[in-house]
């Protein structure tokens, strides 16, 4: 008699993935997940540095200006004085230092959205008959050149933060031939911040930007007599007298 309990045979276990090969996904997958966690190099032609937000320069429309019309005027494109000339925003701390948001900036450089931005609002003002930009194929009356020397969001002081832009221009005189300096014009705007925010800094800095123009306009509006044709003279008498006479 037989006196071994009878035990089944247990079947063999199924064959399992290594471990290592149960923890480690695909390249694919991986490459996903580092895509949807937002870190950057997901894209091979992404080089260069990218603001997570971008913005445009959008001041208000300029309302329309009393005054004789200046014939046909030429906007260039402004300069602007480091560190102004960037597409982030510039803000200034509360202790004095300065930095440069990496996540939040213009769309485009500031000279080129002042310049457009003052070439329209010229337009809406009436003060001329024609306004164009640099690169149009034919002779102006005038032409209006400048350089952004303050664009920058103030933080310094936490309980009243404001943007501050500030523009210098030059009026330059185009019919006599060589361009001649006739005026020169400085506009400043403030405007307060609503909130920390990239949008509402870009909202503000906006608002200064047409507080700025508005200011360079209204001095261009002032009287004078630009209209009238420079006395035949030697370029240095004339542009005395434009001088004298300005």
């Amino acid at each position: 008699m037989n006196l071994v309990p009878h035990r089944p045979h247990a079947s063999a276990p199924e064959p399992s993935m290594p471990r290592h090969a149960e923890r480690s996904p695909s390249p694919v997958r991986a490459l996903a997940l580092v895509c949807a966690l937002g870190l950057s190099g997901c894209s091979l032609f992404d080089r260069g540095f990218q603001p997570s937000a971008s913005y445009l320069i959008a001041p208000p429309p300029q309302v329309p200006l009393a005054g004789e019309k200046l014939g046909s005027l030429m906007v260039t494109r402004f300069g602007a004085i480091p560190p102004y000339d960037g597409k982030s925003f510039l803000y200034r701390n509360t202790d004095g230092t300065w930095r440069q948001d990496p996540y939040a900036g213009f769309i485009a450089n500031p000279s080129d959205m002042m310049s457009d931005a003052l070439a329209r609002a010229l337009e809406q003002s009436g003060r001329c008959e024609m306004v164009g930009v640099e690169g149009v194929a034919m002779r102006f009356d005038f032409s209006i050149e400048g350089v952004i020397e303050a664009f920058y969001a103030d933080f310094s002081e936490p309980d009243a933060p404001k943007a501050v832009v500030r523009v210098r221009a030059y009026l330059l005189d185009r019919r006599a031939g060589a361009p001649k300096l006739v005026d020169q014009m400085v506009g400043s705007g403030t405007a307060p911040i609503a909130a920390a925010e990239p949008g509402k800094v870009a909202e503000a800095l906006s608002a200064a930007v047409g507080m700025a123009i508005h200011e360079l306009l209204e001095d261009l509006s002032v009287e004078r007599d630009l209209t009238v044709e420079l006395p035949k003279a030697s370029p240095a008498q004339a542009a005395s007298s434009a001088q004298n006479g300005l």
